[in-house]
């Protein structure tokens, strides 16, 4: 794959205005074409009353891929894409970082 059909999987996501991460993966045709594998959920998690926002990151080829949007509800009445917050992608890098633990 290379960095044009990266950028288009993101301009694809970005201009389809899905509501929910289901609406991405049946509606954005690149993106599942891509085969993109999580490898990350739940980050920099956003809590409102109702829902709550989050980012999933993703590897396809080379790159890595954000996609932020709603993640949970905490209303039995209201559905993801009931919230009206538009699913948005970004390209992200990979930060790795040395931490310690006591040794057994």
């Amino acid at each position: 794959m290379t960095k044009q059909e990266f950028d288009a999987i993101i301009n694809e996501i970005n201009e389809t205005k899905c509501l929910s991460f289901y609406e991405v993966e049946d509606k954005c045709n690149l993106f599942h074409k891509a085969k993109p594998k999580c490898i990350v959920d739940g980050l920099d998690v956003d809590k409102h009353r109702w829902y709550e926002i989050s980012t999933s990151v993703y590897k396809i080829g080379d790159w890595f891929l954000g996609i932020n949007g709603v993640s949970d509800v905490f209303s039995e009445q209201a559905s993801i894409a009931g919230c009206g917050i538009e699913v948005i992608a970004w390209e992200m890098e990979e930060i790795q970082f040395i931490t310690y633990r006591r040794k057994k």
